[in-house]
Protein backbone atom coordinates (compact mmCIF):
# COMPACT_ATOMS: atom_id res chain seq x y z
CA UNK A 1 0.00 0.00 0.00
CA UNK A 2 1.08 3.50 -0.55
CA UNK A 3 0.59 6.56 1.15
CA UNK A 4 0.37 10.03 -0.70
CA UNK A 5 1.72 12.18 1.78
CA UNK A 6 0.63 15.83 0.55
CA UNK A 7 1.26 19.11 1.99
CA UNK A 8 -2.34 21.41 2.56
CA UNK A 9 -3.03 24.50 0.29
CA UNK A 10 -1.85 27.99 0.04
CA UNK A 11 -3.41 29.80 3.35
CA UNK A 12 -3.81 33.63 4.56
CA UNK A 13 -1.36 32.91 6.79
CA UNK A 14 1.43 32.14 3.94
CA UNK A 15 0.29 34.73 2.04
CA UNK A 16 1.03 37.07 5.21
CA UNK A 17 4.03 35.42 6.17
CA UNK A 18 3.09 34.38 9.67
CA UNK A 19 3.87 31.54 11.53
CA UNK A 20 0.92 28.75 11.19
CA UNK A 21 1.86 25.61 13.47
CA UNK A 22 -1.31 25.06 15.37
CA UNK A 23 -2.99 28.07 14.13
CA UNK A 24 -6.04 27.64 12.28
CA UNK A 25 -5.91 29.53 9.00
CA UNK A 26 -7.77 28.94 6.39
CA UNK A 27 -7.28 28.43 2.31
CA UNK A 28 -7.15 31.36 0.43
CA UNK A 29 -9.56 31.78 -3.22
CA UNK A 30 -5.78 30.97 -4.70
CA UNK A 31 -5.35 28.32 -2.76
CA UNK A 32 -8.59 26.53 -3.53
CA UNK A 33 -8.03 26.57 -6.97
CA UNK A 34 -5.16 25.40 -6.85
CA UNK A 35 -6.11 22.75 -4.29
CA UNK A 36 -8.76 21.96 -7.02
CA UNK A 37 -6.17 21.85 -9.82
CA UNK A 38 -4.29 19.34 -7.48
CA UNK A 39 -7.10 17.34 -7.42
CA UNK A 40 -7.82 16.80 -11.04
CA UNK A 41 -4.21 15.50 -10.92
CA UNK A 42 -5.57 12.75 -9.15
CA UNK A 43 -7.97 11.13 -11.55
CA UNK A 44 -7.47 7.75 -12.11
CA UNK A 45 -6.01 7.10 -8.81
CA UNK A 46 -8.92 5.26 -6.84
CA UNK A 47 -8.18 5.71 -2.96
CA UNK A 48 -9.12 3.10 -0.47
CA UNK A 49 -9.46 5.76 2.72
CA UNK A 50 -8.38 9.37 2.98
CA UNK A 51 -6.74 10.86 6.48
CA UNK A 52 -5.98 14.48 7.71
CA UNK A 53 -5.34 16.48 10.81
CA UNK A 54 -7.77 18.91 12.29
CA UNK A 55 -7.22 21.88 11.07
CA UNK A 56 -9.25 23.83 8.17
CA UNK A 57 -6.27 24.00 5.96
CA UNK A 58 -5.59 20.24 5.94
CA UNK A 59 -9.40 19.24 5.95
CA UNK A 60 -10.25 21.67 3.42
CA UNK A 61 -7.04 20.41 1.26
CA UNK A 62 -8.36 17.08 1.30
CA UNK A 63 -12.07 17.71 0.98
CA UNK A 64 -11.43 19.85 -2.27
CA UNK A 65 -8.95 16.98 -3.94
CA UNK A 66 -11.09 14.49 -3.34
CA UNK A 67 -14.06 16.61 -5.06
CA UNK A 68 -11.81 17.46 -7.97
CA UNK A 69 -10.61 13.79 -8.54
CA UNK A 70 -13.92 12.17 -8.74
CA UNK A 71 -14.04 10.73 -5.35
CA UNK A 72 -16.32 13.29 -3.55
CA UNK A 73 -17.95 10.33 -2.08
CA UNK A 74 -14.56 9.07 0.06
CA UNK A 75 -14.76 9.89 3.65
CA UNK A 76 -12.17 12.38 5.29
CA UNK A 77 -10.76 10.81 8.51
CA UNK A 78 -9.24 13.26 10.77
CA UNK A 79 -6.83 12.73 13.59
CA UNK A 80 -5.49 15.52 15.49
CA UNK A 81 -1.62 13.74 15.17
CA UNK A 82 -1.13 15.07 11.55
CA UNK A 83 -1.17 18.53 12.81
CA UNK A 84 1.79 20.82 11.94
CA UNK A 85 4.24 21.26 14.31
CA UNK A 86 2.94 23.09 17.51
CA UNK A 87 4.89 26.79 17.32
CA UNK A 88 4.13 27.67 21.31
CA UNK A 89 4.32 31.41 21.87
CA UNK A 90 5.41 32.20 18.35
CA UNK A 91 2.21 30.89 16.92
CA UNK A 92 0.32 33.86 14.48
CA UNK A 93 4.16 35.91 14.70
CA UNK A 94 5.62 37.48 11.52
CA UNK A 95 7.64 34.50 10.20
CA UNK A 96 11.14 36.69 8.99
CA UNK A 97 11.28 38.14 12.25
CA UNK A 98 10.58 34.86 14.63
CA UNK A 99 13.33 32.52 12.14
CA UNK A 100 15.73 35.39 12.61
CA UNK A 101 14.78 34.77 16.90
CA UNK A 102 15.61 31.56 16.31
CA UNK A 103 18.21 31.30 14.18
CA UNK A 104 20.34 33.86 16.64
CA UNK A 105 19.67 31.66 19.44
CA UNK A 106 20.89 28.92 17.43
CA UNK A 107 24.05 30.96 17.13
CA UNK A 108 23.46 32.00 13.80
CA UNK A 109 22.75 35.26 11.58
CA UNK A 110 20.18 33.54 9.55
CA UNK A 111 18.65 30.36 7.89
CA UNK A 112 21.19 30.03 4.70
CA UNK A 113 24.10 29.88 8.01
CA UNK A 114 21.27 27.18 9.88
CA UNK A 115 20.83 25.17 6.89
CA UNK A 116 25.18 24.96 6.07
CA UNK A 117 25.26 23.77 9.64
CA UNK A 118 22.49 21.33 9.78
CA UNK A 119 22.27 19.97 6.37
CA UNK A 120 19.30 17.79 6.14
CA UNK A 121 18.42 18.01 9.45
CA UNK A 122 17.00 21.53 9.80
CA UNK A 123 13.89 21.26 10.73
CA UNK A 124 14.47 19.06 13.38
CA UNK A 125 17.53 21.36 14.85
CA UNK A 126 14.71 24.31 14.05
CA UNK A 127 11.90 22.75 15.90
CA UNK A 128 14.40 22.13 18.57
CA UNK A 129 15.76 25.66 19.02
CA UNK A 130 11.87 26.72 19.09
CA UNK A 131 11.27 24.60 21.87
CA UNK A 132 14.60 25.63 24.08
CA UNK A 133 13.75 29.76 23.17
CA UNK A 134 10.15 29.12 24.08
CA UNK A 135 11.33 27.97 27.29
CA UNK A 136 13.18 31.21 28.08
CA UNK A 137 9.82 33.37 27.10
CA UNK A 138 11.35 35.96 25.60
CA UNK A 139 8.10 36.99 24.47
CA UNK A 140 6.41 36.99 27.95
CA UNK A 141 3.47 34.91 27.05
CA UNK A 142 1.61 32.76 30.49
CA UNK A 143 1.53 29.59 28.14
CA UNK A 144 1.82 26.69 30.08
CA UNK A 145 4.96 24.28 29.31
CA UNK A 146 2.40 21.33 27.98
CA UNK A 147 1.44 24.24 25.13
CA UNK A 148 4.47 25.56 24.48
CA UNK A 149 6.58 24.69 20.93
CA UNK A 150 6.91 21.20 20.72
CA UNK A 151 10.19 18.92 20.50
CA UNK A 152 11.42 17.10 17.20
CA UNK A 153 10.99 14.17 19.63
CA UNK A 154 7.37 14.87 19.90
CA UNK A 155 6.44 15.45 16.17
CA UNK A 156 8.01 12.77 15.30
CA UNK A 157 6.32 10.03 17.95
CA UNK A 158 3.47 11.21 16.77
CA UNK A 159 3.53 11.48 13.51
CA UNK A 160 5.09 7.61 13.39
CA UNK A 161 2.24 6.50 15.15
CA UNK A 162 -0.38 7.83 13.07
CA UNK A 163 1.00 6.89 9.77
CA UNK A 164 1.62 3.63 11.12
CA UNK A 165 -1.99 3.58 12.13
CA UNK A 166 -2.74 4.80 8.71
CA UNK A 167 -0.94 2.28 6.91
CA UNK A 168 -2.26 -0.93 9.42
CA UNK A 169 -5.90 0.31 8.64
CA UNK A 170 -5.49 0.25 4.51
CA UNK A 171 -3.95 -3.06 5.25
CA UNK A 172 -7.09 -4.39 6.47
CA UNK A 173 -8.71 -2.81 3.48
CA UNK A 174 -6.58 -5.01 1.28
CA UNK A 175 -3.89 -2.35 0.41
CA UNK A 176 -4.22 0.50 -2.25
CA UNK A 177 -3.75 4.42 -1.91
CA UNK A 178 -4.01 6.24 0.78
CA UNK A 179 -4.49 10.17 0.64
CA UNK A 180 -3.25 11.49 3.61
CA UNK A 181 -2.87 15.55 3.81
CA UNK A 182 -0.67 17.31 6.73
CA UNK A 183 1.82 19.97 6.75
CA UNK A 184 5.21 20.57 6.00
CA UNK A 185 7.40 20.73 8.94
CA UNK A 186 5.93 17.69 10.54
CA UNK A 187 6.44 15.76 7.01
CA UNK A 188 9.90 16.98 6.65
CA UNK A 189 10.80 15.54 10.18
CA UNK A 190 8.97 12.13 9.79
CA UNK A 191 10.40 11.39 6.16
CA UNK A 192 14.32 12.41 7.21
CA UNK A 193 13.64 9.24 9.91
CA UNK A 194 13.85 6.75 7.10
CA UNK A 195 17.12 6.83 6.01
CA UNK A 196 20.61 8.56 6.19
CA UNK A 197 20.42 9.83 2.75
CA UNK A 198 17.26 11.25 2.73
CA UNK A 199 17.30 15.09 2.31
CA UNK A 200 13.77 16.71 2.11
CA UNK A 201 13.73 19.67 0.28
CA UNK A 202 11.24 22.85 1.18
CA UNK A 203 7.75 21.47 0.13
CA UNK A 204 5.22 23.86 -2.14
CA UNK A 205 2.01 23.69 -1.11
CA UNK A 206 0.12 20.16 -2.64
CA UNK A 207 3.52 18.65 -2.94
CA UNK A 208 3.38 14.76 -2.46
CA UNK A 209 5.36 12.26 -1.23
CA UNK A 210 4.89 8.82 -2.20
CA UNK A 211 5.62 6.54 0.49
CA UNK A 212 5.20 2.47 0.85
CA UNK A 213 4.48 0.33 4.12
CA UNK A 214 5.53 -3.26 4.64
CA UNK A 215 6.54 -5.64 7.43
CA UNK A 216 6.33 -1.90 9.99
CA UNK A 217 8.57 -0.38 7.57
CA UNK A 218 8.23 2.93 5.26
CA UNK A 219 10.13 3.30 2.60
CA UNK A 220 10.07 5.90 -0.31
CA UNK A 221 8.01 5.62 -3.56
CA UNK A 222 9.49 8.43 -5.88
CA UNK A 223 10.23 11.72 -5.69
CA UNK A 224 10.20 13.41 -2.52
CA UNK A 225 7.78 16.66 -2.39
CA UNK A 226 6.87 15.88 -6.03
CA UNK A 227 4.37 18.59 -7.93
CA UNK A 228 3.37 15.92 -10.10
CA UNK A 229 0.10 15.84 -9.98
CA UNK A 230 -0.61 19.66 -10.04
CA UNK A 231 0.83 20.07 -12.74
CA UNK A 232 -0.98 17.08 -14.26
CA UNK A 233 -4.07 18.63 -13.24
CA UNK A 234 -3.70 21.60 -15.44
CA UNK A 235 -4.08 19.76 -18.51
CA UNK A 236 -7.35 18.33 -17.03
Amino acid sequence: MTLFLTRHGRTTANRMHLMQGWSDFPLTGEGREDVRQFGRGLRGIRFVSAWCGNLTRQYDTAREALDASGQGDLPIQVDPDLREDNFGSFEGRDEAETIKAVCSHMGYENHDQVRQATGRLISAAMQDAFHELDLENPLGTDLASEDRAETTEQVRVRMMRVLTKIAENAVTLGGGEVLVVSSGMCLQQFLVTMGDDIDVPDMDNTAVTKVTYADGRFSLDGPLASMEYFLAGAER
